[in-house]
């Protein structure tokens, strides 16, 4: 569980980082679990689908390298297990101060030289459709070294609390279709790169960001590929609500289980 300290860094911030949170024995399970399904997706031909044996909706580079799998923590028993760990699941009880489910998951691929780029956005520019509120968090596992010219995430601190700002769709970047700030919103809001944090890590270090920071990430320029696992939540009683156009549950969970019940708040120490 987190103390108050992490708590109000957390709120202040947008995001907290918890380096070296996994052991290695929780990490190998999800590494292996991850490269193996990677494998299985580099062989299809289509750039998008749905594989119905394993659940997964996935999504390939226009090179055919693989991108994001989508809604494997459903099958998958070491995603399910490494959302439930109390050190995990305590402090996303902690944010929403209520239970909480998973909204969606994905494994994100970089693949080396030739992962691409997920333009600057707001997770909740896209949950804002989708029937739900802002009560939303994300939980980042690094399943392999992050570095600067891998791609790593960039962050702005502090963005989640300058509300939502105004997106776009982008169906030219690559291959799969994103919801992305404008740029007029962006030159409004950011005069300075030197505010971007880069999220770069190793392998088992976990982060934790609110639905409204804004962060994207740039290209792969390395030799190596990398991967990482997302957990969406969000707060049990925030469920989505009919919309028109709902997104499939790969996407926008249909199933509520909180995965957090066997968490016990208590007040946090300082």
């Amino acid at each position: 569980m987190w103390n108050s300290q992490q708590l109000d860094q957390y709120r202040e911030q947008g995001f907290l980082a918890q380096p070296g949170l996994l052991t290695q024995d929780e990490l190998s399970s999800l590494q292996t679990a991850a490269n193996d399904l990677v494998s299985r997706y580099e062989e299809m031909v289509e750039l998008v689908g749905d594989d119905e044996d394993n659940g997964v909706h996935y999504v390939k580079e226009n090179n055919g390298a693989v991108r994001s799998l989508f809604a494997a923590h459903q099958r998958i028993e070491a995603f399910r297990q490494a959302i439930r760990l109390p050190k995990i699941a305590g402090p996303l009880k902690q944010i929403f101060d209520n239970d909480a489910y998973v909204f969606h998951s994905k494994v994100n691929v970089k693949d080396a030289f030739q992962g691409t780029v997920w333009l600057w956005h707001q997770d909740y520019g896209y949950w804002q459709y989708d029937g739900v509120d802002d009560r939303m968090a994300s939980v980042l596992i690094m399943l392999d070294k992050t570095t600067i010219h891998g791609g790593c995430l960039l962050f702005v601190p502090g963005s989640h609390q300058w509300g939502v700002l105004e997106h776009e769709s982008d169906e030219a970047t690559t291959s799969y279709k994103q919801w992305c700030v404008t740029k007029p919103a962006l030159l409004e809001r950011i005069q300075d790169d030197r505010v971007y944090v880069p999220i770069v890590g190793e392998p088992g270090d976990v982060f934790f960001f609110d639905c409204k920071i804004l962060h994207g990430s740039g290209h792969n320029m390395s030799p190596a590929s990398r991967k990482s696992l997302i957990f969406a939540c969000a707060d049990v009683d925030n469920q989505p609500k009919v919309v028109e156009n709902p997104r499939p549950d790969w996407v926008v969970a249909r199933q509520f289980e909180p995965f957090t019940n066997d968490i016990q708040l208590e007040p946090t120490e300082s």
